[in-house]
Protein backbone atom coordinates (compact mmCIF):
# COMPACT_ATOMS: atom_id res chain seq x y z
CA UNK A 1 0.00 0.00 0.00
CA UNK A 2 1.49 3.29 -1.10
CA UNK A 3 2.25 5.77 1.61
CA UNK A 4 0.52 9.14 1.48
CA UNK A 5 2.63 12.27 1.24
CA UNK A 6 1.17 15.18 3.15
CA UNK A 7 1.52 18.63 1.53
CA UNK A 8 4.02 20.96 3.31
CA UNK A 9 2.66 23.96 5.13
CA UNK A 10 4.27 27.30 4.17
CA UNK A 11 6.61 28.54 6.86
CA UNK A 12 5.11 31.38 8.90
CA UNK A 13 6.73 34.78 8.85
CA UNK A 14 9.43 35.31 11.44
CA UNK A 15 10.78 31.75 11.29
CA UNK A 16 14.37 30.79 11.99
CA UNK A 17 15.11 30.89 8.24
CA UNK A 18 14.00 34.53 8.07
CA UNK A 19 16.11 35.41 11.09
CA UNK A 20 19.16 33.87 9.43
CA UNK A 21 18.44 35.90 6.28
CA UNK A 22 18.21 39.09 8.33
CA UNK A 23 21.58 38.40 9.91
CA UNK A 24 23.13 38.35 6.43
CA UNK A 25 22.25 42.03 5.91
CA UNK A 26 23.99 43.26 9.04
CA UNK A 27 27.32 45.12 8.51
CA UNK A 28 30.47 43.29 9.43
CA UNK A 29 31.94 44.20 12.82
CA UNK A 30 33.93 47.43 12.58
CA UNK A 31 32.32 48.60 9.31
CA UNK A 32 30.30 51.32 11.01
CA UNK A 33 33.35 52.50 12.90
CA UNK A 34 35.32 52.71 9.64
CA UNK A 35 32.59 54.75 7.97
CA UNK A 36 32.42 57.16 10.92
CA UNK A 37 36.21 57.49 10.99
CA UNK A 38 36.29 58.25 7.25
CA UNK A 39 33.62 60.93 7.66
CA UNK A 40 35.48 62.52 10.57
CA UNK A 41 38.73 62.65 8.57
CA UNK A 42 36.88 64.26 5.65
CA UNK A 43 35.33 66.85 7.95
CA UNK A 44 38.72 67.60 9.51
CA UNK A 45 40.29 68.19 6.09
CA UNK A 46 37.40 70.43 5.06
CA UNK A 47 37.77 72.39 8.30
CA UNK A 48 41.49 72.97 7.70
CA UNK A 49 40.86 74.17 4.12
CA UNK A 50 38.06 76.46 5.33
CA UNK A 51 40.28 77.86 8.10
CA UNK A 52 43.12 78.75 5.75
CA UNK A 53 40.83 80.09 3.04
CA UNK A 54 38.91 82.60 5.14
CA UNK A 55 40.39 86.09 5.52
CA UNK A 56 40.56 87.80 8.90
CA UNK A 57 42.31 87.75 12.25
CA UNK A 58 41.74 84.06 13.02
CA UNK A 59 44.53 82.96 10.69
CA UNK A 60 46.75 86.02 10.88
CA UNK A 61 49.12 87.60 13.39
CA UNK A 62 49.08 91.24 14.48
CA UNK A 63 52.27 93.16 13.74
CA UNK A 64 53.76 96.41 15.04
CA UNK A 65 54.71 98.96 12.40
CA UNK A 66 56.93 101.77 13.68
CA UNK A 67 57.40 103.84 10.51
CA UNK A 68 55.00 106.57 9.42
CA UNK A 69 52.90 105.87 6.34
CA UNK A 70 53.66 107.86 3.20
CA UNK A 71 51.38 108.48 0.25
CA UNK A 72 47.98 106.98 -0.46
CA UNK A 73 46.98 103.59 0.89
CA UNK A 74 46.84 100.77 -1.67
CA UNK A 75 43.37 100.13 -3.06
CA UNK A 76 41.93 97.46 -5.30
CA UNK A 77 41.66 98.89 -8.81
CA UNK A 78 44.43 101.47 -8.24
CA UNK A 79 48.18 101.34 -8.98
CA UNK A 80 50.25 99.58 -6.35
CA UNK A 81 52.54 101.98 -4.43
CA UNK A 82 56.12 101.60 -5.56
CA UNK A 83 58.77 100.43 -3.09
CA UNK A 84 62.35 99.25 -2.90
CA UNK A 85 63.25 95.94 -1.25
CA UNK A 86 66.66 94.59 -0.36
CA UNK A 87 66.72 90.82 -0.84
CA UNK A 88 68.68 88.48 1.41
CA UNK A 89 71.08 87.72 -1.46
CA UNK A 90 72.23 91.34 -1.25
CA UNK A 91 70.48 92.63 -4.39
CA UNK A 92 67.93 95.44 -4.37
CA UNK A 93 64.75 95.48 -6.46
CA UNK A 94 61.85 97.88 -7.04
CA UNK A 95 58.25 96.99 -7.69
CA UNK A 96 58.23 99.30 -10.73
CA UNK A 97 61.02 97.20 -12.28
CA UNK A 98 58.42 94.52 -13.00
CA UNK A 99 55.86 96.46 -15.02
CA UNK A 100 54.37 94.05 -17.54
CA UNK A 101 54.67 91.06 -15.18
CA UNK A 102 52.24 89.80 -12.52
CA UNK A 103 53.50 90.46 -9.00
CA UNK A 104 52.61 88.72 -5.75
CA UNK A 105 53.58 90.74 -2.65
CA UNK A 106 53.67 88.81 0.62
CA UNK A 107 54.16 90.67 3.91
CA UNK A 108 55.27 88.21 6.57
CA UNK A 109 57.72 87.48 9.40
CA UNK A 110 59.74 84.43 10.36
CA UNK A 111 58.23 84.40 13.89
CA UNK A 112 54.62 84.41 12.60
CA UNK A 113 52.95 80.94 12.89
CA UNK A 114 50.35 81.46 10.10
CA UNK A 115 53.13 82.75 7.83
CA UNK A 116 55.34 79.76 8.50
CA UNK A 117 52.43 77.38 7.90
CA UNK A 118 51.79 78.68 4.38
CA UNK A 119 55.42 79.28 3.31
CA UNK A 120 55.92 75.84 1.68
CA UNK A 121 52.75 76.37 -0.40
CA UNK A 122 53.95 79.84 -1.41
CA UNK A 123 57.18 78.33 -2.70
CA UNK A 124 55.30 75.58 -4.56
CA UNK A 125 52.91 77.98 -6.29
CA UNK A 126 55.65 80.48 -7.12
CA UNK A 127 57.86 77.78 -8.65
CA UNK A 128 54.93 76.57 -10.76
CA UNK A 129 54.35 80.01 -12.29
CA UNK A 130 57.65 81.92 -12.31
CA UNK A 131 58.74 80.54 -15.69
CA UNK A 132 55.38 79.75 -17.26
CA UNK A 133 53.70 83.08 -16.45
CA UNK A 134 56.61 85.31 -15.49
CA UNK A 135 55.30 85.59 -11.92
CA UNK A 136 57.29 87.83 -9.58
CA UNK A 137 57.21 87.25 -5.82
CA UNK A 138 58.30 90.02 -3.45
CA UNK A 139 58.18 89.02 0.21
CA UNK A 140 59.20 91.70 2.76
CA UNK A 141 59.74 90.31 6.28
CA UNK A 142 58.48 93.05 8.58
CA UNK A 143 60.81 94.40 11.26
CA UNK A 144 63.52 91.76 10.73
CA UNK A 145 67.18 91.89 9.78
CA UNK A 146 68.63 90.35 6.65
CA UNK A 147 70.54 87.79 8.72
CA UNK A 148 67.53 86.60 10.73
CA UNK A 149 65.44 86.16 7.59
CA UNK A 150 68.25 84.34 5.77
CA UNK A 151 68.73 82.05 8.77
CA UNK A 152 65.04 81.14 8.84
CA UNK A 153 64.91 80.43 5.10
CA UNK A 154 67.93 78.14 5.44
CA UNK A 155 66.45 76.23 8.39
CA UNK A 156 63.09 75.87 6.63
CA UNK A 157 64.78 74.77 3.39
CA UNK A 158 62.96 77.46 1.38
CA UNK A 159 64.44 79.20 -1.65
CA UNK A 160 61.99 81.76 -3.01
CA UNK A 161 62.91 85.49 -3.06
CA UNK A 162 62.50 87.24 0.30
CA UNK A 163 63.81 90.48 1.76
CA UNK A 164 63.83 92.41 5.01
CA UNK A 165 61.65 95.42 5.75
CA UNK A 166 63.78 96.17 8.81
CA UNK A 167 62.44 99.68 9.46
CA UNK A 168 58.82 98.63 8.59
CA UNK A 169 58.56 101.44 6.01
CA UNK A 170 57.13 99.26 3.24
CA UNK A 171 54.59 97.78 5.63
CA UNK A 172 53.62 101.26 6.81
CA UNK A 173 53.11 102.50 3.25
CA UNK A 174 50.90 99.48 2.54
CA UNK A 175 48.98 99.95 5.85
CA UNK A 176 49.76 96.40 6.99
CA UNK A 177 48.23 95.58 10.39
CA UNK A 178 48.25 91.78 10.30
CA UNK A 179 50.40 89.14 8.65
CA UNK A 180 50.49 87.39 6.37
CA UNK A 181 49.09 90.04 4.05
CA UNK A 182 48.99 89.24 0.33
CA UNK A 183 48.77 91.87 -2.41
CA UNK A 184 48.10 90.66 -5.95
CA UNK A 185 49.17 93.07 -8.71
CA UNK A 186 48.42 92.53 -12.39
CA UNK A 187 50.69 93.13 -15.39
CA UNK A 188 49.61 96.78 -15.57
CA UNK A 189 50.66 97.43 -11.97
CA UNK A 190 47.07 97.53 -10.69
CA UNK A 191 46.14 96.00 -7.35
CA UNK A 192 43.60 93.25 -8.00
CA UNK A 193 43.21 91.86 -4.49
CA UNK A 194 44.35 92.51 -0.91
CA UNK A 195 44.13 89.47 1.31
CA UNK A 196 44.88 89.32 5.06
CA UNK A 197 45.45 85.86 6.49
CA UNK A 198 47.02 82.56 5.50
CA UNK A 199 45.76 80.73 2.42
CA UNK A 200 45.65 77.19 1.10
CA UNK A 201 47.55 76.31 -2.06
CA UNK A 202 44.26 76.11 -3.98
CA UNK A 203 43.33 79.63 -2.88
CA UNK A 204 46.75 80.93 -3.93
CA UNK A 205 46.38 79.37 -7.36
CA UNK A 206 43.01 81.06 -7.80
CA UNK A 207 44.47 84.52 -7.11
CA UNK A 208 47.50 83.93 -9.32
CA UNK A 209 45.19 82.97 -12.18
CA UNK A 210 43.57 86.41 -11.94
CA UNK A 211 46.78 88.38 -12.28
CA UNK A 212 48.47 86.15 -14.87
CA UNK A 213 45.50 86.34 -17.25
CA UNK A 214 44.50 82.70 -16.89
CA UNK A 215 41.02 84.00 -16.03
CA UNK A 216 39.27 87.32 -16.21
CA UNK A 217 39.97 89.55 -13.18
Amino acid sequence: MASRIEPMEPAPLGTEDDERADVGWRPAPGTLRNVVATLLVGLAIAAVVWFFDRPGTANSQSVTVTAAARGAAPRVGSPAPDFELKLIDGSTVRLSDYKGRPVWINFWASWCPPCRAENPDIESVYNAHKEKDGLVLLAPAIGESQSSVASYMDRADLGYPVGADADTQIAADYRVLGIPTHIFVDREGIVREIRVGAMSEKSMEKRIAKITGAEAP
